[in-house]
């Protein structure tokens, strides 16, 4: 199972963002330049190569230039001269690609609090099969928490490496969130299967309205529950949830 957490200050646009998920089957691919994490999606570029090699990536690109205007590439590509492909390439990718953001983890403490606004949003789980319904997937995977930054050969690694190295890699404090990713071509709203959402939960401290939203999706073939705190320990449990039943999920 693959779930989000959603939340927002407003509760009916929280009440939106469920709907454009139960309702119309859209899921949103951020644009990566908008993510808060200053060190997200950082890479470092190794352009190291044999002539030959280098030589045959920059055909590819310049079919119609001759060997003249290589030699000439070629003895002018300095140090920053591979800054800016380096920082051109990976700005390509921030501004049209798109990342989707999920986790393995429904019942994660401090995912209810960072991304469902204090516990009063929702958490929304997806079959595994969702990721063979965005049409425009490039890569996919679970995110490798690691304190060293990936690196990326120019000539000698195709691009799917590199999205891989550049997307599903963070640094070890985010490690809590088992994140998995969707990275998709273009970034946006997706279409993706209606029955393929197995479970919603909302959080402990989440206002009526939204509990009332979601009692009405009970018989509808999706497992419908409630964060309530454990009595003796620090952590959070799921209790179904029933019409017209209402409990305080942070006694």
């Amino acid at each position: 199972m693959l779930y989000k957490y959603v939340g927002n200050n407003d509760v009916e646009k929280v009440i939106d963002y469920l709907k454009c998920f139960v309702e119309h089957g859209t899921i949103f691919a951020s644009r990566p330049v908008s993510f808060n994490d200053p060190a997200e999606f950082k890479i470092i570029f190794d352009f190291n190569a044999k002539v030959e090699v280098i030589k045959e990536k920059y055909f590819l690109d310049n079919q119609n230039h001759s060997d003249v205007d290589f030699k000439k590439w070629n003895d002018s590509f300095d140090e920053q001269a591979k800054w800016y492909m380096g920082y051109s390439t990976r700005e390509e990718y921030l501004t049209h690609n798109g990342t989707i953001c999920l986790t393995r983890d429904s019942d994660n403490y401090l995912m209810w609090s960072h991304y469902a606004h204090s516990h009063t949003g929702f958490c929304i789980g997806f079959d595994d099969r969702i990721v063979s319904c965005i049409d425009d997937c490039a890569v996919f995977g679970d995110v490798n928490y690691t304190n060293s930054i990936p690196k990326f050969n120019y000539f000698t690694e195709d691009l799917v490496k590199f999205s891989k190295a550049m997307f599903l890699h963070k640094g070890l404090s985010w490690a809590y969130e088992k994140e998995f990713r969707i990275i998709t071509n273009e970034w946006g709203p997706k279409n993706f299967d209606k029955t393929l959402i197995k479970e919603i939960v909302i959080g402990c401290r989440a206002p009526t309205e939204l509990h009332d939203f979601v009692c009405e999706l009970i018989g509808a073939g999706i497992k419908v529950s409630k964060m309530r705190l454990s009595h003796d320990t620090y952590s959070l449990k799921k209790t179904p949830l029933k019409k017209g039943f209402y409990f305080q999920g942070d006694a």
